[in-house]
């Protein structure tokens, strides 16, 4: 951004006695608002904010991630993971947990990870003002808390989106910020048998896979990207051992 400044006053500078054409504004401009929404865009961008999204790509170790529950299908997962005997992580909406809080104990208390993704998951959330942010963050952690009674560091933004009010947001709350660099598009690709192709494409050493509780069918999709990992001689570790952080706040 300092960069994109120091641009447009060189060129304010310039034209002053060189009587530039619009288009030499018109296209730093463009180009500025396409690298802004780039950084928004792709969290692993660390555009406005370190992010965590991949692990030692020299160990064959990696971790899967689910966003949006807890869910009626988050027992579901929970069960499948058991079996296999892998941790995950849980990325909960506040909002969600009232009426489910067994599900987030269940989750708790078999060694996954909770993370903070927000209380409202709000699709406008990402132009709120700072104590707006700040107030819903808040909410979403007092109710992981009161339900397991941890307080969690880690934060993944709705949508992966990230902007400069939220990296103000993280820093006042010093969360780690969780993101991921296999992202499965799991909530839009309705073919199953494209969608695991496209996962199993992208993973490799260290890599954090997004999916979501609340597909339909995420379950068959857990199974197999377990079986996967497996044949291409990847552990499923914890997102805490995988990227070397804690989960929570401890006295």
């Amino acid at each position: 951004m300092a960069v994109f400044i120091l641009v447009i006053a060189g060129l304010i500078v310039y034209d002053y006695s060189h009587d530039l054409s619009v288009w030499a504004y018109v296209i730093p401009f463009l180009a500025g608002g396409v690298l802004v929404a780039w950084g928004c865009y792709f969290i692993q961008s660390d555009f406005f904010l370190k992010a965590f999204y991949s692990g030692d790509p020299h160990k064959n170790e990696i971790s899967i991630t689910f966003d949006d529950g807890p869910h009626e299908n988050t027992p579901v997962l929970l069960d499948i993971l058991a079996r296999h005997q892998v941790k995950a992580a849980f990325f909960c909406i506040g909002k969600n947990i009232s009426g489910r809080e067994n599900i987030v104990r269940r989750i708790s208390e078999e060694g996954h990870v909770i993370g903070n993704h927000s209380y409202s998951h709000n699709n406008m959330i990402d132009l709120w003002p700072l104590n707006k942010l700040l107030a819903d963050v808040t909410m979403a952690e007092n109710e992981i808390q009161r339900t397991t009674g941890k307080k969690c560091k880690l934060f993944r933004p709705p949508y992966g989106v990230t902007t400069p009010l939220i990296a103000e947001m993280v820093k006042k709350k010093k969360y780690s910020v969780i993101g991921w660099d296999v992202r499965s598009y799991d909530t839009t690709i309705k073919d199953k048998e494209r969608l695991m192709k496209r996962i199993f494409r992208l993973m490799k050493n260290g890599s954090v896979i997004l999916l979501h509780d609340t597909t339909p069918g995420i379950d068959i999709v857990l199974e197999n990207v377990i079986a996967q990992a497996k044949n291409m001689n990847l552990k499923i570790v914890g997102i805490e051992k995988l990227l070397g952080i804690k989960a929570y706040e401890t006295e």
